[in-house]
């Protein structure tokens, strides 16, 4: 049977971030070679990034001192597949080498902290302010209680544009020729017109270099 149409769900684990979901939407040329839209919002983490816990209390919560974002990259882009070996029966596995190019969003979350202020009156107890992290203001990490909730700062996201381009090979496998599963793995290239502001006293980085793998599920029309 020949399909025309091939929707792809995928999570993936990369070298320089925590994971992410994408989706790619594929349409048949010819049996060997189709084309797909892909859209993917993975997770990017710096490589001096360590948690650590805050101040010492019943409740320590945990930050990454010198953090000044928690990054995204939102990547959307146009690529091709061409089938090396085909899936001729069921449960049988077919080879595929994929590469796509697009452009690339970063979103840039500043980090915000909890940091202990003592009362002005001398008193041994004090108060908590959710304040956005300054490398030259918070030096004493005995006065950081930790990160503060997720959302606080979601209305001071900057962003950065950038393009990517990725190459992989996928083995696919099914129970039934319309439904897929698959493994891919392969190489990323993430570059921007800036630098990406991730850890204070370290420069920027506008180019991004690494390896991806990534479980998807989908279904052919």
């Amino acid at each position: 049977m020949v399909y025309n149409n091939h929707y792809q769900f995928g999570l993936n684990a990369n070298t320089f971030g925590l994971g992410g979901v994408q989706f790619r939407y594929n349409w048949h040329q010819n049996a060997l070679k189709s084309t797909f839209f892909e859209s993917e919002l993975c997770r990017v983490k710096h490589p001096k990034e360590i948690r650590r816990n805050g101040a010492i209390t019943e409740q320590p919560n945990q930050y990454s001192f010198g953090k000044l974002n928690t990054v995204f990259f939102f990547r959307n882009g146009i690529g091709q597949t061409i089938l090396l070996t085909e899936r001729p029966y069921k449960n049988a596995l077919s080879l595929r080498f994929n590469y796509a190019a697009g452009f690339n969003l970063a979103l840039l979350k500043p980090v915000f902290l909890d940091i202990f202020y003592p009362y002005s009156n001398g008193a041994p107890s004090g108060y908590l302010v959710s304040e956005k992290y300054d490398p030259n203001k918070h030096k004493d990490i005995y006065r950081i209680y930790g990160n503060s909730t997720f959302f606080t700062g979601m209305n001071a996201i900057d962003a950065q544009l950038g393009g990517y381009g990725r190459a992989g090979l996928e083995v696919e496998w099914g129970q039934f020729p319309d439904e897929t599963k698959s493994i891919e793995a392969g190489i990323t290239f993430d570059t921007f017109i800036s630098g990406i502001p991730m850890m204070a006293q370290l420069p920027y980085e506008s180019k991004f270099l690494g390896l991806y793998l990534a479980f998807n599920w989908g279904l052919k029309n």
